[in-house]
């Protein structure tokens, strides 16, 4: 069986153990984005560049990616934000994801200069592997988000890379193949907000957390090595 889906037995038996322990079903992603990669095809091998545009109205705003893969692993890399009007360099802090990590919202692994949400308690939430954020939530969005400096009125674009790991062949929002409740599921995406996403986590447990502390180091050791296969 694979480590995914061994892990993920696990959480089951945690879900049976702690009666208010719930895993996320077929959660459609957050409203409001302005780059959803569903219905395009799933860049495998060698990363693929998606940017979008759009036009401040604030003087910050919020970036926030969402992700979901439920049966494997998203790798989303050098993440940045332009001022096309001024011709700026990348607004956002620690972009190529190669500046460190420090414990936001339960996630350890969670990239210096963003915050993590994982507010629908998505299994298998992300982390930085070497200079790439990594992430396989399962049946639910977790996101990373900062806020930059804008000027109302500039044009702006995000861009960043993607490759995935499953053999699908197309991003979905949500799991269209029958699987609403694991990692058996299709739904597999990347969507870029410009203020608006993912709320931040609260008090909902995040299974992924609860997940390593019942396993300890060496699952979350097994997770990084099937990652980097």
């Amino acid at each position: 069986m694979r480590l995914k889906n061994l892990l993920f037995a696990g959480m089951l038996v945690l879900a049976m153990v702690a009666p208010s322990f719930a895993l996320p079903i077929n959660e459609p992603p957050p409203a409001g984005a302005i780059l959803d990669l569903n219905g395009l095809p799933i860049p495998h091998g060698a990363p693929q560049e998606y940017s979008v545009d759009f036009t401040a109205t604030l003087p910050s705003t919020a970036i926030t990616f969402a992700f979901r893969d439920d049966p494997a692993y998203i790798t989303f890399t050098n993440a940045s934000v332009v001022d096309l009007t001024t011709s700026s360099g990348n607004l956002l802090t620690n972009g190529n994801f190669s500046g460190g990590t420090y414990t936001d919202n339960g996630n350890s692994l969670t990239p210096n200069g963003w915050t993590y949400a994982n507010t629908y308690g998505a299994a298998f939430g992300g982390q930085v592997i070497g200079s790439a954020w990594v992430d396989g939530a399962v049946q639910a969005y977790d996101a990373i988000s900062q806020t930059i400096g804008t000027n109302s009125g500039d044009l702006y674009q995000i861009s960043f890379y993607v490759t995935e790991s499953s053999g699908y062949t197309f991003f979905s929002d949500l799991s269209t193949n029958g699987d609403i409740t694991d990692d058996g599921g299709n739904g597999i995406d990347v969507l870029a907000y410009a203020q608006a996403g993912l709320p931040p986590a609260g008090t909902v447990p995040e299974p992924c957390t609860m997940l390593f502390l019942g396993l300890g180091l060496i699952g979350v050791a097994g997770v990084r090595r099937k990652v980097k296969k």
